[in-house]
């Protein structure tokens, strides 16, 4: 409903002119928040039987800040406990170093701390998502399949058993190129 179809139109060709410089490189940047206390949700229970997942109420949360190149399906991420324009610095000078071109281009959401001017992007121009416009960015699809494989109907009783989960799901992704190529081009 809030989507603006022209901002949305534009940012898909000027997209479409980057994807076609062979010496541009091109990385899809967001944050992702992982709760060890899920919220109920529907789940598939056998017919006559009841699901049960167990809420603490402990409020355990990680969030990890991730980049992916769907070109090659790299995936590169930290673990965080929030996510400022300092955490967003720390992850940025992390990413110089998987950088191979000259034209690097990350595409990110419109968040503050995406926009400051304290920022030093480094080797990377950003390039800013039109307002609502999750569906342009496909390291979302990575978060939604992680979240589904790795953490349906799961409960951390301690911050450090969500953070040991969180390391090996983000592992499998830094792991699988093909398969994190796979989700960023469905």
């Amino acid at each position: 409903m809030e989507q603006d179809e022209d901002k949305r139109a534009s940012f898909k060709a000027r997209l479409f002119r980057l994807e076609c410089d062979p010496d541009v490189e091109i990385w899809y940047q967001d944050e992702c928040g992982v709760h060890g206390d899920p919220r109920p949700r529907q789940v598939w229970a056998k017919k006559g039987s009841r699901q049960q997942i167990h809420y603490k109420g402990t409020h355990i949360k990680d969030n990890v800040i991730g980049a992916v190149r769907p070109t090659d399906g790299k995936f590169v991420s930290l673990i965080m406990p929030f996510v400022d324009t300092q955490i967003f610095q720390i992850f940025l000078d992390e990413m110089q170093q998987y950088v191979s071109s000259k034209k690097a281009v990350m595409i990110l959401d419109n968040a503050s701390w995406h926009r400051t001017k304290r920022v030093r992007w480094g080797k990377f121009r950003p390039l800013y998502l039109p307002p609502y416009s999750p569906d342009y960015n496909p390291i979302e699809r990575i978060w939604l399949n992680m979240k589904t494989s790795f953490f349906t109907a799961y409960t951390a009783t301690k911050q450090s058993e969500l953070t040991d989960k969180l390391e090996k799901a983000l592992r499998f992704y830094m792991d699988n190129q093909v398969h994190c190529r796979f989700l960023c081009y469905r």
